[in-house]
């Protein structure tokens, strides 16, 4: 049985929250090992604001790289369907015709991936856990497909229904709200938002609108099933 994607519980959990949607996206719950959730958020929130207080500067991008690599470890050893890779750089543009957009366009939602909307589509293979920006703050959130040249996406952060166009992320033009999907997505977004050297809503946090070593264009995740012959894009 699939289960909805979930929101945040804190100001600060994005990043397990996407890691856990990414496998609520992928898998039917009777897939999934209590193992895996243990573990994502035993290796998330480690990262600590001025006070000092632990888990209040969310996840590092080096925590959620490990949680990536301990998927590679977890799917060779217990034989479960999983692999994930680190895009960075060239590898992280999305754009149409690029390898991120080629990989949801042909493995997630919208296209051949798995859509609560309809019985005829057929299960999603690739997510991919994206580092953004959300107004001036680091966030997560999960790339699900591609749908009518824009990019479905899962939004962990739950926005104040008073925030409305003109403060929150959703400006429906660039961000849209979507509704009535909670297996696939709650937004759709323009590819040109993902790429500013500016902090921007759903920007990925590059060398340029971020830390000097950032990786220059950006940095995704992408979380794929090994079991339906994926064959992701090299360039």
């Amino acid at each position: 049985m699939r289960t909805p994607l979930i929101y945040q519980m804190t100001c600060y959990d994005c990043g397990p929250t996407t890691l856990v949607n990414a496998l609520r996206f992928l898998y039917e719950r009777e897939e999934l090992d209590p193992e895996l959730l243990a573990t994502i958020y035993a290796r998330t929130l480690d990262d600590f604001n001025e006070a000092g207080e632990a888990g209040k500067l969310g996840t590092s991008h080096q925590a959620i790289r490990h949680v990536a690599r301990y998927l590679n470890m977890y799917g060779s050893g217990t034989g479960f369907p999983v692999a994930a890779e680190i895009w960075s750089g060239e590898d992280a543009l999305i754009a149409p015709g690029s390898k991120a957009f080629r990989a949801l366009e042909e493995y997630g939602a919208g296209g051949g991936g798995r859509d609560d909307r309809g019985a005829a589509a057929a299960s999603p293979s690739v997510a991919i856990v994206a580092r953004i920006w959300h107004g001036e703050n680091g966030h997560y959130t999960l790339l699900t497909g591609v749908e009518d040249g824009r990019v479905l996406a899962f939004d962990p952060y739950l926005e104040d229904a008073g925030e409305g166009l003109a403060n929150g992320t959703v400006d429906g033009d660039r961000v849209r709200l979507v509704a009535g999907r909670p297996l696939v997505a709650n937004r759709s977004i323009d590819p040109v938002a993902f790429h500013s050297d500016v902090k921007a809503n759903y920007a990925l946090k590059n060398a340029v609108n971020a830390d000097p070593t950032d990786p220059r264009i950006g940095e995704l995740v992408v979380i794929r099933r090994t079991d339906r012959g994926v064959s992701l894009p090299t360039a």
